[in-house]
């Protein structure tokens, strides 16, 4: 596995626990303290990702110097460009469906969470289909 694969596995991995998380208590809660309680915990969930992400890059990166020393070549190019159609499509969906649902008079909160939401998803789709195609041998 090439380092650059295991970084798109520790982002898919890290993104789902981390942020799937905090979607889940924010649809736990029900709708109650949602104002009040969701800017704290999602600054707190984007730190403990940062961190996350750090800690295991460079985990990642001592137990395979050699192989996260090397160049991107125009295979892992190429993956990079192929997966990020996924992530836009995504995100433009989403963005779309926010702007919509603001139209038709949603809540600033919901319509922000929802455009989180998008952005996560966004994120997503491009790790699955970067490790789609690195496995894939694309």
């Amino acid at each position: 596995m090439s380092f650059r694969e295991k970084i798109a596995w520790i982002s898919l991995a890290v993104t789902v626990a981390v942020y799937g998380g905090y979607f889940v208590f924010l649809t736990a809660r029900g709708g109650e303290g949602w104002l009040s309680d969701s800017f704290g915990l999602l600054m707190g969930t984007t730190v403990l990702f940062i961190v996350l992400m750090i800690a295991l890059t460079v985990v990642a990166a001592v137990l395979a110097p050699a192989d996260a020393a090397a160049p991107v070549d125009e295979r892992e190019k190429l993956i990079s460009l192929k997966a990020s159609q996924f992530s836009y499509f995504a995100l433009s969906s989403g963005a779309f469906t926010t702007i919509v649902a603001l139209f038709v008079g949603t809540d600033r909160f919901f319509a922000a969470n929802f455009l989180f939401f998008s952005l996560i998803v966004a994120e997503i789709a491009k790790d699955a289909a970067q490790i789609f195609y690195f496995r894939r041998g694309a």
